[in-house]
């Protein structure tokens, strides 16, 4: 399996998890963040994909800190004092799905181990 398979594999596990359940998809099942905005989960998939995978715990402390430090340390909605409004209002998907990210990339991975 290519690099490039493994990460749809892990795209479409999220998206089954997390996009299922999100406030903000539409009737169809698509994506419907206003215009103008960008949801983390699609645009940053490689590195939540690879900071979640670092992570060897059961505390879902460890993978916040893991995606804030490779994910939100670089968005542009957070400020220079790590204060990002939109996670701090649940507003960002995903912060707000984090444990069924977590979910879906663990599940992949271990059926990924297993072959």
């Amino acid at each position: 399996m290519s690099f490039a398979e493994q990460y749809q594999v892990y795209w479409d596990a999220i998206q089954r998890r997390a996009c299922g359940v999100c406030l903000d998809a539409a009737d169809e099942g698509s994506c419907g963040h206003p215009l103008g905005r960008t949801c983390a989960l699609p645009s940053e998939l490689p590195a939540i994909i690879e900071a979640i995978l670092q992570v060897k715990s059961d505390r879902m402390d460890d993978y916040v800190a893991a995606i804030e430090a490779a994910v939100c340390a670089r968005c542009p909605e957070q400020d220079g004092d790590g204060v990002c409004r939109r996670r701090d209002r649940a507003d960002c998907g995903l912060y707000t799905y984090l444990p069924l990210v977590v979910d879906a990339i663990e599940e992949v991975k271990g059926g990924l181990d297993c072959r």
